[in-house]
């Protein structure tokens, strides 16, 4: 992990939170930086460290660290456990980078340096998003007033295609039942469930019978906490009674042999095993279910957003549109 800092003057060597300006004249002034003020210290370099220091000792409410510490005992207790331990795996990386750093200090500029030092791309921007949801809250909590630095950070094309990002593959129906057909029943159960609800592998998997209820499949969203109730017809209807006339002494609806419920290590590896040399994800049904759903309402209830339009940016994707030739005469 990389160690952030804040760019030092060319002739000084100051600790976090001081700053120099350099007169016209060349008389320089000292200045502690902090909740978006400037207190200063005089121009004698030594003595603007001792005052440096004494203020330094009694302010570290606004560090980084005790805001990050804050937030993870205010938040992460509502958060779903796999949210919690990718959440928690971020802050650990940011805590690192700004340890030094006040919430004022952190600028635009530093995000984007971080971004673009951070090895894995696409852990740097969801540590990103991760950073941006804690100073929304540190704004609303009353800890900061200034600016979210994560806001209209940009890159160029080029590093923009490095960074890898929201996945844009569509999987084709030729595509899912090659590697359907390959798939034991444990892995053709869960594609198909996967397909025609639109749920997550892990909603999938702890599915049970008696989630089965007046003819609809409720599902509680174990990201979100939403509950999703599906129509048992038609496709899911055949899916359902497939499953539910196989003999197995379970109450999950994918099981293995004893039973038991199919965790998911064992259902990718089921699905790797199947898939071969194609280039698509288990996950990447889900984004299939909203793309092949009649109409973005449709997907958007099925998936169980709150909003239409992360439906439309994360899961209509890739697949593209067909338009009619321009109609003119040869």
């Amino acid at each position: 992990m990389i160690e952030m800092g804040r760019p030092k003057s060319s002739w000084l060597d100051l600790p976090p939170r001081m700053t120099a300006r350099k007169l016209a004249f060349g008389r320089i002034l000292y200045y502690y930086q902090a909740r978006g003020k400037k207190i200063p210290l005089g121009s004698n370099e030594a003595a603007a460290k001792q005052e440096w220091a004494r203020i330094e000792a009694g302010n570290t409410e606004n560090a980084f660290p005790t805001i990050a510490k804050l937030y993870r005992e205010s938040v992460f207790v509502n958060l779903a456990p796999s949210t919690k331990a990718h959440y928690a795996m971020a802050l650990r990386n940011l805590e690192v980078a700004f340890r030094n750093f006040a919430l004022e200090q952190i600028t635009p500029a530093d995000v984007k340096l971080y971004i673009r030092r951070r090895t894995k791309k696409a852990s740097g921007l969801f540590e990103k998003k991760v950073l941006s949801a804690l100073f929304a809250w540190a704004r609303g909590e009353g800890h900061t007033s200034t600016p979210n630095p994560c806001t209209g950070i940009t890159f160029s094309k080029t590093e923009r295609k490095g960074m890898g990002g929201t996945r844009k593959r569509y999987v084709t129906d030729a595509e899912f039942a090659e590697v359907w057909k390959r798939g034991d029943e444990i892995l053709q159960d869960a594609m198909d469930l996967a397909l025609f609800t639109g749920q997550r592998p892990g909603d999938i998997l702890k599915a049970t019978r008696q989630d089965v209820r007046e003819g609809v499949l409720w599902v509680v969203q174990q990201k979100t906490g939403a509950t999703v109730g599906i129509r048992v017809e038609d496709g899911l209807q055949r899916v359902l009674d497939r499953i539910q006339a196989r003999k197995r002494p379970s109450m999950y609806l994918i099981a293995d042999d004893h039973g038991q419920r199919v965790r998911y290590a064992a259902l990718n590896k089921r699905f790797v095993k199947a898939r071969g040399k194609s280039d698509w994800q288990f996950r990447d049904i889900r984004a299939k279910a909203a793309t092949d759903s009649p109409s973005l309402k449709d997907a958007q209830l099925l998936l169980g957003h709150e909003k239409e339009t992360t439906t439309a940016e994360v899961y209509r994707r890739g697949k593209g549109h067909a338009v009619a030739p321009l109609k003119r005469g040869v």
